[in-house]
């Protein structure tokens, strides 16, 4: 297990813990009568809403739900709010020690700042720059028990803590709260230690307010969408509607999808195949890339061999079945596959995607297969060096670049480096940027526009870049999306049109 996962599962159990706690303590506080009637009012409250609030705010920001739940969305920051009433109410009615008091209101106040601003984020709203660091600031103490994940997962949360007004009955529960408040003590400690470079995240973006575009006369850059969530299956009606609806608004020159394993067969595949049919039939460049299994963790320390042969049987498949014009047999195998695979050499992902390649080529020597690079380390040094030597079996590089937890200083950090990297070689092969994106639940709308245009303007002025693909066409299982979990377009929509139509402009 990697040390996020490890991390990531005593999070989720600590998280169980809290909300029996919350549960168990609204129940001993409802059958006191000496307690105040408003206060068990408040706590009682709280305590149901707690778990449909949870729900609620995963949920909520999901397409693949309906607006149904969005309509409800304010559940969630009411119930913070809630508990944060009910901490004020024992500290000023002395029904807790300040000791143990004070922390809690902290905690559940950070918990009710950052609800409030992702309600308003969702109704199109900015919120002000304080509220937006601190949401920035949580959502870097989630990454360092889940890592990047935190940023575009909408599951990870945090679970508010009812002051407890009574004594402890055992010295176990006695223990136990001291435990629960030691943790709610840490994170909030985390999330306060995190705080200024949260506001020098929200603060890098500006510096690419007026980011323009490098005019291609030629013709030979094209805009890209990723559309549907990864796929374990065929792709949900509600995307097919979205994003080909989406895309054909924007007229983008390419899609991109993703394909888990468990779509890369049978009857899924035929599904997507036939959603995507009419796209095609408009020259419509496709991009296929495989991701990984949902076990893929286990399947792979079982037998290395036995899942390699596994993923190279779902490019055949694919190769065969959708005929792409580009293939990824991985995506960012040193990112995403290190997450869920656990550490691999770029050896062994040189030896994989030679094997992928062929297997395409092969098939439909046309395809035109990819290796991506997202984490601009050592380890993809390497793996670029391999990928983009001349007589490789690869075609095209491609690069991930999407705002980081320190906003846009990673993304002009993995810039230059990629930069570098491409000027090694005299005569570079063609480059596509597979990912370009931002976090508006966590940095914002604006912020979100910001990031995409500034990769669009860098990779237009460099030459060897030949494409972008957009992250992606709506919020379904990643919130990073241009169509918000209502229905409702974000602004960087509107640049991302205007961009198009100024690139087929000079190309005129």
């Amino acid at each position: 297990m990697t040390s996020h996962r490890l991390l990531g599962a005593i999070y989720l159990a600590l998280s169980v813990v809290m909300i029996a706690w919350d549960i168990l303590a609204a129940g001993r506080i409802a059958g006191l009568r000496r307690i105040p009637r408003g206060f068990q009012a408040i706590t009682g409250i709280a305590a149901l809403l707690l778990i449909p609030a949870l729900v609620v705010a995963y949920a909520a920001q999901s397409l693949l739900y309906g607006r149904a739940i969005f309509l409800v969305a304010w559940l969630w920051p009411f119930t913070a709010v809630m508990f944060v009433v009910q901490a004020v109410y024992a500290l000023g009615r002395r029904l807790v020690t300040p000791l143990l008091g004070f922390p809690l209101l902290v905690y559940n106040f950070i918990i009710a700042v950052v609800a409030i601003t992702k309600f308003v984020i969702t109704r199109g709203q900015s919120p002000t720059e304080f509220e937006l660091a601190l949401n920035a600031a949580q959502a870097s103490m989630l990454g360092t028990f889940f890592g990047s994940p935190a940023l575009w997962n909408p599951i990870y949360l945090q679970v508010p803590i009812f002051a407890p007004s009574l004594p402890a009955r055992w010295g176990f529960t006695r223990l136990a709260r001291v435990a629960l408040a030691g943790a709610a003590i840490a994170m909030t400690a985390l999330v306060v230690v995190e705080l200024p470079g949260a506001f020098a995240s929200i603060r890098s973006y500006a510096v690419h307010d007026n980011d323009k575009l490098q005019e291609h006369p030629e013709g030979d850059f094209k805009i890209g969408l990723k559309i549907f969530p990864d796929l374990r299956s065929g792709p949900p009606a509600v995307s097919i509607t979205n994003d080909l609806s989406l895309a054909d608004t924007l007229d983008v020159d390419a899609i991109s999808v993703v394909i888990d394993p468990e779509a890369a067969r049978g009857i899924a595949l035929d599904s997507l195949a036939r959603s995507i049919e009419q796209a095609r039939a408009d020259s419509t460049v496709l991009i296929v890339a495989l991701g990984y299994p949902k076990k893929g963790e286990q399947e792979f320390k079982q037998s290395r061999d036995a899942y390699t042969m596994a993923r190279l049987k779902d490019v055949d498949r694919i190769a065969r079945r959708l005929k792409p014009d580009y293939l990824i047999p991985a995506t960012d195998p040193l990112e995403d596959g290190t997450r869920i695979l656990g550490e691999v050499s770029p050896q062994y992902w040189i030896d994989y995607f030679t094997r992928a390649a062929r297997v395409a080529h092969y098939l439909y020597p046309r395809i035109r297969v990819a290796v991506p690079i997202s984490s601009y380390g050592t380890r993809d040094s390497t793996l670029y060096a391999w990928a983009a030597r001349p007589g490789s079996p690869i075609d095209v590089v491609g690069f991930s670049l999407l705002a980081g937890f320190d906003g846009a200083r990673s993304l002009d950090t993995h810039k230059r480096v990629a930069q570098r990297w491409m000027h090694q070689f005299p005569k570079p092969k063609d480059h596509w940027i597979f990912a370009a994106g931002g976090y508006p639940m966590v940095h914002g709308e604006d912020n979100q526009r910001r990031a995409i245009v500034d990769v669009l303007a860098w990779a237009t002025a460099e030459v060897p870049i030949k494409g972008l693909v957009v992250y992606e066409g709506g919020d379904y299982n990643s919130v990073r999306g241009l169509r918000a979990a209502g229905g409702r377009l974000r602004p960087v929509t509107g640049k991302i049109l205007s961009a198009k139509q100024g690139l087929s402009a000079s190309a005129q």
